[in-house]
């Protein structure tokens, strides 16, 4: 099959059928349904899919002060560092081999991997670890992280333990994957990235199923500095569980936190001959760069838009039916408002009434993580019909004005489909259509 230009940027149109019943669709293999069968996360809401779900639900905010590092002399001095205890439980569930020979990322993303695994019951056999693949992204991995300075017995290991496929290839070890494995950088989108690169595999028929996600621990003093001169981070230090103010009119920028997420992805058919428990179905993404020009990295309400229609142009799914949409939300000035822009212009009337939210509010920006700790709360959305909120929205902005889930989280009764959007420097842009059946 030859595909298009735009099919090659993204994926293949499926021939249209009705998402809220049962009626026929024909839809080609290109286009099939992908299951998210298994979630892991490590975040600073939590060491488990079930600790970060009642954390985010609940609307309970991870940031605080910077206790890993001096922050003597930095403008921000909060983040979303890891729950106390992770550093322990990391050592339980890393092979101290292991401890010298990779960085935190690396660790924490295989600990998310096996725990996705583990959750979607897939016997790694070797019928199936012939077809199975890993895709995971970072923005940066965490070889500045003071966790990841190292000593004389790692030392020896300085090569293997920051090269940036090695947050993939430990999980293709460790389960003897022999499908493809690699890592992908796309900014803050490289989590979601991954998870599309993912799609694509198994559609293409090269996997029939991929363990994908992201991962970054880029909580550093370095990161801290350098992102704060970009105005991207808050300086409320005085109030860490309210400095990060999606959409509200008083927010002045994020916070920075560790953290990953994988997911088990497989096809239609995979599942279902395993009769496999689904989360939730990705139906279609898009996925693009659309940067704004050398003086201005930060992504452009156009590319947005743009990359939003062609997830739903490549799901089949009408821009009715979203019932949900999972924010960037970075709590900065321009992104929160380019973002606003963009869902208006691409859900036209509705766009007031549909319910948008962002988890950032309460876990901070993982960065390459975020994309995929994101689709996962959305497949938790659509299994639960919960929406998690915004919390620390209080003051509306006239240039933000759709419906941001204040406060606490809300039912969804009839949610079918979700979108997320992940938008990252660079113009590296990722938005995902989800839907609760397939």
């Amino acid at each position: 099959m030859k595909l298009s230009k735009r099919a090659r940027n993204s994926w293949i149109t499926p021939t249209k059928g009705n998402l809220l019943t049962n009626a026929p669709s024909t839809v080609s293999p290109a286009c099939a349904p992908i299951a998210v069968t298994g979630i892991g996360m490590i975040c600073p809401l939590g060491l488990s899919k079930d600790a970060c779900w009642d954390n985010l639900t609940a609307g309970v905010s991870a940031i605080g002060p910077i206790t890993k590092f001096d922050t003597a002399g930095c403008e921000t001095a909060i983040g979303g560092e890891l729950p106390p205890g992770y550093d322990e439980f990391e050592k339980q569930r890393t092979p101290r081999r292991l401890m010298k020979q990779s960085v935190r990322a690396s660790r924490l993303i295989r600990i998310c991997a096996e725990d996705a695994i583990a959750d979607s019951g897939l016997a790694v056999e070797d019928a199936v670890s012939k077809r199975c693949g890993v895709v995971i992204g970072t923005s940066g991995s965490s070889v500045r992280s003071p966790h990841d300075l190292g000593d004389s017995a790692s030392e020896r290991h300085k090569v293997i333990r920051e090269m940036v496929n090695a947050i993939s290839a430990w999980i293709g070890i460790e389960y003897g994957l022999r499908g493809p494995t690699f890592t992908v950088s796309a900014a803050d989108a490289s989590g979601a990235w991954a998870v599309a690169r993912a799609c694509e595999m198994i559609r293409d028929g090269v996997a029939d199923a991929v363990v994908a996600g992201g991962v970054d621990c880029l909580l550093t003093r370095n990161y801290i500095t350098r992102a704060g001169a970009m105005g991207e981070l808050s300086r409320c230090n005085g109030d860490p569980a309210g400095a990060v103010k999606p959409f509200d009119g008083r927010r002045d920028g994020g916070a920075l936190s560790d953290g990953g997420c994988a997911l088990v992805l497989e096809s239609r058919e995979h599942a279902a001959a395993r009769n496999a428990a689904v989360y939730a179905w990705i139906r279609g993404a898009g996925f693009l760069t659309w940067p704004s020009g050398r003086e201005e990295l930060r992504p452009h309400p156009d590319g947005m838009a743009q990359c939003m229609r062609l997830a739903l142009e490549n799901s089949g799914v009408s821009p009715q039916t979203v019932g949900y949409i999972n924010a960037n939300g970075t709590a900065t000035v321009l992104n929160d408002k380019h973002e606003t822009i963009a869902i208006k212009s691409v859900l036209g009337e509705t766009a007031g009434v549909i319910p948008v939210s962002s988890q950032k509010s309460m876990l901070g920006h993982c960065i390459g993580g975020a994309g995929a700790l994101q689709l996962a709360v959305t497949a938790l959305t659509l299994r639960t019909r919960t929406i998690t909120p915004t919390v620390n929205y209080e003051v509306p902005d006239p240039e933000c004005d759709l419906h941001y889930v204040p406060g606490r989280a809300v039912k969804a009764e009839g949610l079918e489909a979700a979108l997320t959007n992940t938008f990252g420097f660079g113009g590296h842009l990722c938005s995902i259509l989800m839907s609760r059946s397939p």
